[in-house]
């Protein structure tokens, strides 16, 4: 997949509004917008303008609102998820596999280059199956295969005990926090191997202090930015 993207490579996270070319940052390249909220017309557009654009899905969560919910097996629905109106799926599941094959041929339809796929770590939630950590590589290696086969790139999303596992098979990695749960070491493999690390730190401030903000912004060769959780247009660069 050409998404023209390296270790450095500018960045944001534009899941709580709609990105467009009237509101796209020129000096960010790196952007993951969601699957089902994006138009296509939008996404060629801001490729077009030179941005590399990748597509959210959460793979290992129901959410009731999406257009193909409905197709995901019940038996497959787990536990509710903490602090998100989803739930946890049993990501093993066939049927499962197969609604998240078929986002990966939306997002290929839809003209992004490549997936996001969010929640693929359930083996360290509660989420109702008795996951491992076995069975969550395994699913991060069937997305991948289902991406690649469709000339799209796939990034590791979170998951900092699998990145030695499926560090080979993703061109990026989006990491969520991990100056606050002390994960960043964990992702260095992505950078070793020239694959950039797309970094967020979360504030509830809109001025963070400086001891922060240059925490926030200091891990060495990551893509750091700060944002408010719930993802809209505020942003801080680095």
């Amino acid at each position: 997949p050409n998404l023209n993207i390296k270790v450095g490579s500018t960045w944001d996270y534009p899941l709580g509004f709609d990105l467009t070319t009237s509101n796209v940052e020129v000096s960010k390249k790196f952007y993951s917008v969601d699957l089902f909220n994006t138009e296509a017309s939008d996404i060629a557009a801001l490729i077009n303008k030179g941005h590399s654009i990748v597509c959210y899905f959460s793979a290992g969560s129901y959410e009731s609102g999406r257009p193909d919910s409905s197709k995901i097996p019940p038996s497959a629905i787990g536990s509710k998820m903490d602090g998100w109106p989803e739930k946890w799926l049993d990501t093993r599941n066939k049927g499962v596999r197969s609604v998240m094959a078929a986002r990966i041929q939306t997002a290929k339809d839809k003209g992004c280059q490549g997936v996001d796929p969010d929640n693929i770590d359930g083996f360290n939630n509660e989420t109702g199956f008795n996951l491992t950590q076995a069975d969550s590589v395994d699913f991060l290696k069937f997305l991948a295969g289902k991406a690649h086969d469709a000339g799209l790139g796939f990034g590791l999303k979170n998951g900092p005990t699998m990145v030695d596992e499926v560090v080979d098979i993703a061109e990026w990695a989006i990491n969520e926090s991990c100056i606050e749960y002390d994960e960043c070491d964990s992702f260095q493999p992505f950078i070793d191997s020239g694959k950039p690390v797309f970094h967020v730190e979360y504030t509830d401030s809109d001025s963070p202090s400086d001891t922060w903000k240059e925490k926030a912004c200091g891990v060495k060769g990551f893509s750091n930015i700060i944002k408010h959780e719930d993802l809209e247009d505020w942003n801080m660069s680095c």
